[in-house]
């Protein structure tokens, strides 16, 4: 078989089409040998093995035979193209192809994304501003009053009807929203303008009466966590059943024992400070590595493959857990989430790609031994299901999954300890 014919075209930096064209001779080459195969195996009614005229095979096998020889010779030809042109393809190629016709040359296209090539610049002068990680008494009381408002128990409110602010509530739930069909939900527990709820929905919960029955019109903000409702205006028939009042336990030892996993009131406000500072920390060397990010992205402008963002986007929709309301048009909010995600997928992506090309400008690597040395260490903290994820990274994508990450994580690293003056403190 003589070398297919290939074309060339750049679509974008990261975007090729490659026009191939395979001969007629070796096209009906092809076709000799797969039905000369499918000769020898056919099992007809009225004929023996072997000895079954082509007219019949073309009648009985042509549809398939023609199908898996097109399958072949793309296949292989596409591989020799990509492998003369050195390019490195993403993901599935969008092939375009002429029917099999015995006798004419084969022509198609296919289109595929590839990874960008980034040149790494001068990567001296980079501002590191860290957030201070200094925590505040105040800080410490707040998270002392989360943990005591979580050991809060309940009680009936009888001496008064009207709902103030710091009740809870129960309440049944009628909701409607653009495009769904209405959902309902008995024994709902709400704070009066509490904060966990949404707030215009708390907030008009006070002043009411036990018993009342209302209609309240509640805007979701757009940076509301669940995608389905942000932005959008929903109203709720509110049936007030309930009131109770919240009863904290008091500030001692005693509550630190109880709820702090310490002997004194004293050992439990400093183990929230100190798991505090850590948090503080950790927050602290993210907007390090973001900001270290920011910088590098907006010095290497380079086209991203849609591919890999169109992959990311999907990745990001499945670690939300959205939960889409009853009767909703599932396709169409679908496509708004996936709209949505695009630029934070674009971002993530783009940060990924240029690590990649910071560790090869770098000569970064990461040997057999430190993969396999972190799928243990993950393994350990993982407890009982540590055999499970050992086995999982030894997938050959995940495995090469994590070593990638391991990389481009030594590639952060190395940026922050060479950035120009280290990272300076800034007021959180």
């Amino acid at each position: 078989m003589e070398p297919a014919r290939v074309t060339l075209e750049d679509l974008s930096p990261v975007r090729k089409r490659i026009q191939v064209e395979i001969s007629a001779t070796d096209v009906q080459a092809e076709l000799e040998r797969a039905f000369t195969l499918v000769g020898r195996q056919a099992r007809l009614p009225g004929f023996r093995p072997g000895r079954v005229p082509r007219p019949v095979l073309e009648r009985n096998f042509g549809e398939q035979v023609r199908r898996e020889v097109l399958g072949r010779l793309v296949e292989e030809s596409f591989r020799q193209a990509i492998e003369t042109h050195r390019l490195e393809p993403l993901g599935t190629p969008d092939i375009d192809a002429d029917p099999l016709t015995p006798g004419q040359s084969l022509r198609y296209s296919a289109t595929v994304d590839i990874r960008p090539v980034i040149e790494i610049g001068n990567l001296a002068g980079l501002e590191l501003p860290r957030p201070s990680t200094t925590v505040g008494d105040d800080a410490v009381e707040a998270a002392l009053e989360r943990l005591r408002d979580s050991a809060a128990q309940l009680r009936p409110i009888t001496d008064r009807t009207i709902i103030e602010a710091g009740d809870m509530v129960t309440v049944d739930l009628t909701s409607r929203l653009e495009g769904a069909e209405p959902v309902h939900r008995e024994g709902v527990l709400v704070e009066a303008g509490g904060g966990s709820f949404p707030l215009a929905l708390e907030r008009q919960l006070i002043g009411q009466h036990r018993a009342a029955t209302l209609t309240l019109r509640v805007p979701y903000p757009r940076e509301y966590p669940n995608a389905g409702l942000a932005g959008k205006t929903a109203e709720f028939d509110v049936v007030i059943r309930e009131l109770r009042a919240k009863e904290v336990p008091p500030l001692d030892d005693d509550f630190a024992r109880d709820h702090g996993r310490c002997q004194t009131l004293a050992e439990l406000r400093a183990r929230l400070r100190t798991d505090l500072e850590r948090e503080a920390e950790a927050r602290a060397a993210d907007a390090v590595h973001q900001g270290l990010l920011e910088q590098m992205i907006a010095r290497h402008p380079f086209d991203v493959p849609p591919t890999l963002v169109e992959r990311r986007v999907e990745a990001l929709l499945g670690t939300l857990g959205v939960r889409l309301p009853e009767g909703t048009d599932r396709e169409r909010a679908l496509a708004e989430l996936r709209t949505e995600l695009r630029p934070r997928a674009e971002h993530q992506v783009r940060a990924e790609l240029l690590l990649d090309a910071v560790a090869s400008h770098l000569g970064l690597t990461i040997d057999e031994k430190e993969v396999e040395a972190e799928i243990d260490a993950m393994a350990a903290r993982d407890g009982q299901r540590g055999e499970r994820l050992r086995a999982l990274y030894h997938r050959p994508e995940a495995h090469a999954a994590l070593h990638a990450k391991l990389a481009r994580d030594r590639a952060l690293a190395r940026l922050v300890a060479e950035a120009s003056g280290g990272a300076r403190t800034v007021p959180a």
